[in-house]
């Protein structure tokens, strides 16, 4: 299983745009059981295609995180972490300390 992040926003804009990839498979199997549990948690194939402030600000950062699955992308979703659920904003802290954006 692949995940990755991308996060636009800020006062850089589409300029600023970081992208951090976790496969799965290449993470120690502790840190890598953590992520896994935090996607069951989240029920992330339910999650609608986007959890999106009805108001964003110029300068919030918007997410875009696409699970893979055996080379298939299996789902997106597209948020603000102020409309996200606590998991979805768990998970979004531990990608963004697992590996440095690309």
């Amino acid at each position: 299983m692949r995940l990755i992040l991308r996060c636009t926003g800020g006062f850089a804009g589409p300029a600023g745009t970081q992208t951090r990839t976790v496969d799965l498979a290449q993470l120690p199997a502790d840190r890598a059981g953590q992520l896994q549990q935090l996607i069951h948690a989240i029920d992330f194939a339910a999650l609608p295609p986007k959890l999106v402030k009805d108001a964003p600000r110029s300068w919030d950062f918007q997410y875009d995180l696409e699970l893979e699955d055996g080379g298939q992308r299996t789902h997106c979703v597209q948020y603000h972490l102020d409309a996200a659920p606590a998991p979805l904003k768990a998970l979004t802290e531990k990608l963004n300390d697992e590996v440095d954006p690309d």
